[in-house]
């Protein structure tokens, strides 16, 4: 092949969508390929080429919408689709001197045929490649790295229970019962010689019609693998899937047992931790026990990212140790500031109160009172109570809100009553200040203290909300407010003409929008859901939206959300501080592809929001 050629092929072979193809595919694409070169101005594609895939060499693409709108901008090793016949609406330009390699239809098809793997990447729709994204990124993630720093001997739990390979098989099921442990490790001259497991009495002595009486050995596994106390429980996770086995007895270097490591025992450790920190948090004697448990809430993320946790239950396990934190920071208040004079209910706001929080988090909180609260003789004390709580978290590691949406705000902790008048006003009488805030406390969740306050306040504030068309229109324009990015051009992240960022804050232009679109939805339908996907599961359910627009949604938002943990866990184990800004060129070009769909299937809703809600007046 001549140079040239070769230097086609090495870079057709670095784009996303061809990297699966095997090498016999990519020798013979060059001569094959097409070599365009398209001066700037020039109508894109050229007429006449026919249909085909063009592959971005060098320069760049735009594409605008029927109403002017950047839809996408493509540049080098992006893709181009020409099926044929009109581009619709749409209007493609060249903005830059170009050079493309064109693969006709014909050519393009029969690679389509012959390797599904490429097919995949045009054929599936969006919501079926954000699914399959998931799945790689759980491939990606796996149990290494919590296991790559816990040796064997630590996961032990008791000293091994032994008997003699003579005891009969009665005795060992006995002894097994009254110590209550699923293996026996049978021992002859003090070295280990078999194992029994509840497996092998069932198996080969019940269902074998075996007497009771025969010896022990008669049924015991005898050649046994073995792990020493100072492996790494990594290296034992693998000899019980490489071995397909359930126990691993302990033995030292002297031959010596130690003890026996179960299935059980790994994951026990794995899924745990959040349990041991809630714990720890509800039984913290002071705030600097609260601290020292609030400091390990990275590196609870990090575990719980390397043990392939989704996006639902890892959100659901760092929500669980904060409110836990809360919980007993208030105990921790009224402890030191007596009983309270009347009733109350600390609620969490924004990601709390949506249980979708990770490690790197500043606190949003409201304070409701009972009707009975009276300024004079009890603000004193909830005022304590608040600055207590808040600065408590802050030393666990959640930042006071940059906007002071906290408790400790007078503003925000009310009685009842009075937050029934400040959601009538948001709702009646809304402006944009106003709407800012309600996004906010349409998230409210008690945390602590009298659940039913909060009841009594949305029985009264739902039904406003869902009366009011005019809030609704307004709240909807709030949360189209925030532009998708494009996707990815030079590696940079695109949010328009004009704004090229070099990392792509994942929050605000990923997990907030699809957090706004379910919050309209369910207040404009009354719904209780909080977490942003049962409101869209609801939604759905409801009639609100479509089921295949919330499912796409979910999947989009899981996908961000995963995205972030895990940026923020390999932060952690770098000892850096956590944030939400995701560099480009860190991660794959398929899961920039990937970011890609994620940001087409939000902008897609959002036009679909902006057809189907009159937001440019009111009634």
């Amino acid at each position: 092949m001549a140079a040239e050629l070769w230097e086609i092929r090495d870079f057709i072979a670095g784009v996303t969508a061809f990297e699966g193809l095997p090498a016999e595919a990519l020798d013979s694409l060059p001569p094959r390929l097409t070599v365009r070169y398209l001066r700037r101005g020039r109508s894109f594609p050229p007429g006449d080429a026919g249909p085909g895939l063009w592959v971005v060499r060098s320069g760049a693409v735009v594409v605008h919408d029927a109403e002017g709108e950047l839809v996408d901008k493509l540049g080098e090793a992006d893709l181009f689709l020409d099926e044929g016949g009109a581009q619709g609406n749409r209007r493609t330009e060249l903005i830059e001197d170009s050079l493309f390699y064109f693969l006709p239809r014909e050519a393009f098809e029969q690679l389509l045929g012959a390797h599904p793997s490429f097919a995949w990447r045009f054929e599936q729709s969006r919501r079926e490649r954000l699914e399959h994204a998931l799945e790689r990124l759980a491939e990606q993630r796996g149990h290494a790295d919590v296991l790559m720093a816990t040796t064997v001997d630590s996961l032990l739990r008791r000293a091994p229970v032994t008997a003699g390979p003579d005891s009969s098989i009665r005795e060992a099921a006995e002894r097994m019962t009254d110590e209550q442990v699923s293996s026996l490790l049978i021992v002859e001259d003090g070295r280990l010689v078999g194992l029994v497991t509840d497996r092998d009495l069932r198996r080969r002595c019940i269902a074998d019609g075996r007497s009771t009486g025969d010896p022990v050995r008669s049924i015991m596994t005898g050649e046994l693998v073995t792990v020493a106390p100072g492996a790494l429980a990594f290296e034992a996770s693998l000899l019980f899937s490489r071995h397909n086995i359930h126990h691993l007895p302990v033995v030292d270097a002297d031959g010596d047992l130690v003890g026996i490591l179960s299935t059980s025992d790994l994951l026990r450790h794995q899924g745990t931790h959040a349990v041991h920190l809630v714990r720890d948090a509800l039984a913290a004697p002071d705030v600097e026990a609260i601290a020292r448990v609030g400091a390990r809430l990275p590196d609870l993320q990090s575990q719980l990212v390397a043990m392939g946790a989704e996006a639902e239950p890892l959100g659901e396990a760092m929500v669980t140790v904060t409110d836990a934190l809360t919980r007993r920071l208030t105990e921790l208040a009224e402890r030191q500031l007596g009983p309270a004079p009347v009733p109350w209910a600390w609620a969490a706001l924004g990601s709390q109160g949506r249980r979708e929080q990770t490690a790197h988090s500043d606190q949003d909180s409201a304070l409701i009172i009972d009707d009975a609260f009276e300024p004079d003789r009890h603000g004193e004390w909830f005022g304590e109570l608040a600055r207590f709580v808040t600065d408590g978290l802050a030393a666990a590691g959640l930042e006071y809100c940059p906007g002071e949406t906290m408790a400790a705000t007078p503003a925000w902790r009310q009685p009842l009553s009075g937050w029934t008048r400040t959601f009538r006003d948001w709702i009646e009488q809304p402006e944009p200040h106003s709407l800012m805030l309600a996004t906010n406390f349409f998230d409210m969740r008690v945390v602590a203290g009298r659940a039913e306050l909060l009841e009594r306040l949305w029985a009264g504030v739902r039904p406003l909300a869902v009366n009011n068309t005019i809030f609704q229109r307004l709240l909807v324009g709030n949360a189209l407010a925030i532009h998708m990015p494009l996707g990815f051009f030079r590696r940079l992240v695109v949010v328009d003409d004009e704004r090229h960022d070099e990392r792509l804050d994942i929050k605000r232009y990923g997990l907030l929008p699809i957090a706004d679109i379910a919050r309209v939805h369910a207040v404009r339908l009354g719904l209780g859901e909080l977490h942003t996907v049962r409101r869209l599961q609801a939604a759905a359910a409801a009639g609100g939206l479509s089921s295949e627009a919330a499912a796409e949604l979910e999947d989009a938002w899981r996908f961000f959300y995963v995205l972030r943990a895990r940026h923020q866990a390999a932060q952690v184990r770098r000892g850096e501080a956590m944030d939400n800004l995701l560099d480009p060129r860190v991660i794959s070009g398929l899961e920039r592809d990937h970011l890609r769909d994620a940001f087409r299937v939000v902008d897609d809703h959002q036009r679909w929001m902006r057809r189907h809600f009159d937001i440019s007046g009111s009634r």
